[in-house]
């Protein structure tokens, strides 16, 4: 009888202290209210809006825009004296630097950012064709090296190189068979070295990783909706241009795109990119070894042309 007198005393107590009677409030409320189970393919994580650049190849002249928001207006931050500006991308130890193409011209050109605009656009790099896209890696010696593609689209495989001083060197032949028959020159690398291609202007499109080390070729994912244009790889997702009014985030681990960014204003969003450093070990595009392994042919799809 003692201890039960022991108990009820030291529970009226508890009670009293307003600590105590919160959690006890807490706990009965818990008894009585429905628990929500947070399950794996129900659980969702909000994420804070990581400001990205793109560029839009329906401008006769190209500009670089900026978007702050899902749904931003737009924000240009740098526009060509003349030509369109299909790809772009920021150096990646001096993002002050932005390099760019026009899909249908052989020049590589740069311009920089200063504390009074930006400096006079500059040719870099002359190909005896068509520069479809550019981008940054570091090789596995940890030299940086600007690379692009030259594709005919459906008319042959494509080629991408390593711009050396005035030369460039081949590094990966795209095999139309491997690719589903269209290749307009797409491409990123991530941190590990694997290699991305993507369809281009034409629906359907898919995305094909090529794996470092075995060169192995897998269609990782396809939209059967939008076209798959320019891309860029940053931390674990893929984000891509739909060569319309929107960019999509395509989240690797679980295979799910999803809307990133709109604008209603734009013609043809075809290429990606942020601007930030990322020239620190594992946080950084890198080349890797894409000797030949395994192929995984697709069936040849529709063309669709891009403007002159």
């Amino acid at each position: 009888m003692k201890s039960r007198y022991t108990a009820a005393i030291l529970t009226l107590l508890l009670l009293a202290s307003p600590i105590f009677a919160a959690d006890a409030a807490s706990a009965q409320e818990m008894k009585t209210s429905p628990v929500l189970e947070m399950r794996p393919g129900t659980m969702t994580v909000m994420e804070r809006f990581a400001p990205i650049y793109y560029a839009d190849g329906g401008e006769t002249r190209g500009s670089v825009y900026y978007a702050a928001s899902s749904t931003a207006p737009d924000n240009i931050i740098y526009t060509r004296p003349s030509g369109r500006l299909y790809s772009f991308t920021f150096h990646p130890g001096v993002p002050e630097k932005l390099y760019y193409a026009n899909a249908n011209q052989n020049d590589i050109y740069m311009v920089a950012e200063t504390g009074s605009g930006w400096s006079a656009e500059s040719t870099v790099f002359t190909h005896r064709t068509y520069v479809r896209d550019i981008a940054f890696a570091f090789d596995q010696n940890n030299n940086l090296g600007l690379y692009f593609s030259e594709a005919t689209r459906a008319g042959g495989d494509g080629t991408i190189y390593r711009v050396d001083g005035a030369a460039a060197t081949p590094i990966y032949t795209v095999k139309l068979a491997d690719v589903g028959g269209f290749w307009a020159g797409d491409f990123s690398f991530d941190y590990d070295g694997n290699l991305y291609l993507c369809s281009g202007n034409q629906v359907p499109a898919s995305i094909y990783k090529v794996t470092t080390g075995t060169g192995a070729i897998t269609r990782i994912f396809e939209s059967r909706d939008t076209s798959i244009a320019g891309l860029v790889y940053r931390d674990g997702r893929l984000y891509y241009a739909d060569w319309r009014q929107n960019i999509y985030r395509l989240d690797l681990a679980s295979g799910t795109s999803t809307l990133y960014y709109t604008n209603p204003a734009r013609t043809w969003i075809s290429d990606v990119g942020f601007k930030e450093r990322r020239d620190a070990a594992g946080s950084r595009p890198m080349v890797g070894t894409y000797t030949r392994f395994s192929t995984m042919p697709t069936a040849p799809m529709q063309k669709v042309l891009m403007p002159s």
